[in-house]
């Protein structure tokens, strides 16, 4: 599906408010949750929430908790140490500290493979592609890049998902089958036992 030649695989990271459709930058096109939630569950492209965590339920894709747990449990058998987060003020980390925890999971899970770690965030935080194999959206520019065919994952067909601002826990029926916990179950599969910590 990708339009150039790479071996990496992707991972994406999505925020949610003024992000996605569930609640929409005022002034800009936002993220249908349909893209996130076919392209988790149709597709099965690692997709994590990292912003505001209720987009965890709405799409019923893995989160900061998810993550923290595979860091702790079966990666490095303790807890994963946030660069910028003071726990004492904050209930998650800060932004950049729970992509990071993401691309660190990758990396030492799948320590032979590249990736390209994607996120899609209205605050700007490009800066992170000086740090790794990152690439920021903003989510207009997101949207626009899927449609346009620039974006190396196909766009969902239109037919996808019932309405691009509903959520799976809104409606009994969801567009299709979906399993929050399979990316995890890929992540485990491949470290079976912790180790230790090579930070």
């Amino acid at each position: 599906m990708s339009h150039h030649e790479t071996t990496e695989r992707i991972v994406l990271c999505f925020d949610r408010d003024r992000t996605v459709s569930v609640n929409p930058h005022p002034e800009h096109r936002a993220v249908p949750i349909g893209y996130i939630q076919w392209w988790a569950h149709v597709e099965e492209i690692p997709v994590w929430c990292t912003g505001n965590q209720h987009l965890r339920v709405e799409t019923e894709a893995p989160g900061i908790q998810e993550a923290e747990y595979l860091w702790e449990e079966h990666i490095a058998g303790e807890e994963y140490e946030y660069e910028n987060s003071q726990f004492e003020d904050y209930w998650k980390p800060r932004r950049r500290d729970g992509l990071r925890l993401v691309r660190d999971l990758y990396e030492a899970a799948f320590p032979d493979e590249d990736f390209r770690f994607v996120v899609v965030d209205d605050a700007d935080v490009s800066d992170l592609e000086d740090e790794g194999p990152w690439t920021h959206y903003f989510p207009w520019d997101f949207v626009e890049a899927v449609e346009s065919g620039d974006f190396a994952l196909e766009e969902p067909p239109s037919d996808a998902y019932r309405n691009e601002g509903v959520p799976f826990n809104s409606t009994n029926q969801p567009d299709f089958e979906y399993d929050q916990k399979r990316e995890l179950r890929q992540i485990q599969k491949r470290v079976r036992t912790p180790v230790g910590s090579e930070k």
